[in-house]
């Protein structure tokens, strides 16, 4: 597929980036009690970071999520989520999502593409 095709997925890790920006200006207590019970949520506990990133990446695929699924791509690999294990996580998630969740495989595999997923 040619780039002129491919959704940049730094793109979307981008539009994320703003939205939080935007709520920092906008609404800062409220983005401090999320961020909170975002860290909360994915920090290490009985399931690892990496573990929590796959679960959140297959919630976002179903979700429909660009942005998300840049994110969490992008953080599995950073906890050393293998290309395998992030399209093992997809695939359950298209399990349970459908055709509709389907077609989001492509922006998974543009993601790990992007951000280097081994």
């Amino acid at each position: 597929m040619s780039d002129a095709k491919k959704t940049k997925m730094r793109d979307m890790f981008k539009e994320l980036d703003e939205a939080f920006e935007m709520m920092a200006r906008t609404a800062p207590d409220y983005l401090r009690d999320f961020m909170g019970y975002l860290d909360s949520a994915e920090r290490k506990g009985v399931l690892s970071e990496k573990t929590k990133e796959l679960i959140s990446l297959a919630i976002a695929i179903t979700s429909h999520c660009l942005p998300c699924i840049a994110f969490h791509v992008s953080n599995a690999i950073d906890y050393e989520a293998t290309r395998q294990e992030i399209l093992e996580a997809s695939e359950v998630a298209v399990l349970m999502g459908g055709s509709p969740a389907f077609v989001y495989l492509k922006y998974v595999l543009d993601a790990c593409e992007e951000f280097g997923a081994k």
